[in-house]
């Protein structure tokens, strides 16, 4: 136990400064324990700001809940409308990564945590971490509070003796950040507080950036609240500022210094119930929400990944009713889906539609290539599937000569057209 303090203790010397934290070396007071009193300054402000203590062999942290009534609004959404989509995927026959088909509503943990910096090295800790979640009919917000890196087994323990079996975690690029330096900091901690659960896992910052990263500056969750859900943050402590707050608040031990990074957190946990939602209520075409065409096109690709040719037709047709290069785009893709279903007179309609565009594009060139080798496989017309493959080698060109990024990807085009000419060839000699 000693050890494993002084151990988790070493990120935080500071070589400048005697001291950057005052929790008392050897924990807590029994007595206090007893009486669950706040071994640290600032007792009232704690208990006005919501948080409690968590005792956990000889060290302590502290927890703070919340609720909200289920019909309240967080920007523009209401936390209900998770029951909505809930219902929805139930009724889905296919699967998708962000389903909620056999899930309990009440299992989903909205997930964030705030830490000392961005890097996963020994000094860098979590410092807060918590959830929101659905309990009957209210939203429930958890924080989990480390009030020194005395405290990281409490805090952990604290954290860990809250879930079940059978929760599954949404965050905002939790799979690359918040749960691996999760497990990093578990580490110092595994022989004294429970296993990390197993958890299944939806991160929404890879179904914002398939939705919106054509669209918007960037995929940041507060880009995305006020952009796409409404949510303006007014007077908010940007997260960016959570490890200065959080070294002095171990210096002066005033909670108040940290009241608004616990506020900042709570709104990105609030946050991620609505985005799951809104996400969800696109995908599945669900009434009163405003889908834009490149929205329907990313998710049509989204669940022909998916295996769900179904759904992905649906998308690629709403799109169809915009113009321009959603489209054109969309024309290729239905193309592709009917190829796939052995329709090929269906795909060359629909590539051939794709064409009417124009301009040079991307799907132009795909619409080519794709009807020469209809045309050389299906009809055997040699002379006209050259004729594409031309024009698919001369698009490729004129693509790579105005976005200056890479050279034209013509090898595989060559190659057919070597071959088309050879068919000709033949064919010619044998008439």
């Amino acid at each position: 136990m000693v050890r494993g303090k002084l151990q988790r203790l070493k990120g935080y010397i500071n070589t400048e400064t005697d001291s950057v934290q005052r929790i008392p070396k050897d924990g807590p007071d029994p007595e206090q324990e007893k009486t669950s009193s706040f071994p640290f300054s600032y007792e009232k402000k704690w208990y006005d700001f919501g948080f409690e203590l968590h005792f956990y062999e000889g060290e302590y942290s502290l927890i703070r809940r919340k609720t909200y009534p289920v019909s309240s609004f967080h920007g523009s959404s209401a936390f209900s409308d998770l029951f909505h989509v809930h219902k929805q995927w139930q009724e889905e026959e296919e699967d998708h990564p962000l389903s909620l088909k056999g899930v309990d509503l009440e299992d989903l943990l909205f997930f964030d945590t705030e830490t000392t910096g961005l890097s996963s090295g020994a000094g860098t800790t979590i410092f807060l971490m918590g959830y929101s979640r659905i309990k009957g009919d209210q939203v429930e917000i958890v924080q989990h509070f480390m009030p020194g890196p005395a405290s990281e087994a409490a805090f952990f323990h604290g954290f860990l003796t809250d879930f079940s079996d059978t929760n599954q975690l949404v965050s905002y690029n939790g799979k690359a950040f918040d749960w691996p330096h999760l497990k990093s900091r578990h580490a110092f901690v595994r022989n004294e507080v429970p296993k990390l659960p197993l958890f299944g896992h939806y991160d929404l910052l890879h179904a914002a950036r398939r939705l919106w990263k054509a669209e918007l500056p960037s995929c940041r969750l507060s880009i995305v609240e006020e952009e796409k859900l409404n949510v303006k943050r007014v007077n908010e402590t940007p997260g960016s500022l959570a490890p200065i707050l959080y070294f002095e608040y171990l210096n002066h031990e005033d909670p108040e210094e940290l009241l608004g990074i616990f506020k900042h957190h709570e709104w990105d946990v609030l946050s991620l119930i609505v985005l799951f939602s809104r996400i969800s209520q696109r995908l599945l075409h669900m009434p009163h929400v405003q889908t834009t065409g490149r929205e329907h096109l990313e998710m049509g690709k989204w669940f022909e990944q998916a295996k769900n040719s179904q759904q992905a037709e649906a998308h690629y047709v709403k799109a169809l009713e915009y113009d321009g290069g959603i489209r054109q785009e969309a024309y290729v893709k239905l193309g592709h889906i009917y190829k796939k279903q052995k329709n090929p007179e269906k795909a060359r309609e629909f590539f051939e539609k794709s064409l009417t565009g124009t301009g040079e594009s991307k799907a132009a060139r795909e619409a080519y290539e794709e009807l020469a080798k209809l045309i050389e496989h299906q009809d055997k017309d040699y002379e006209k599937a050259l004729v594409y493959t031309n024009l698919a080698i001369e698009s490729e060109k004129k693509i790579s000569r105005l976005l200056r990024s890479h050279k034209p990807k013509t090898e595989g085009l060559l190659k057919r057209k070597t071959r088309l000419e050879i068919k000709i060839e033949k064919w010619g000699d044998s008439q």
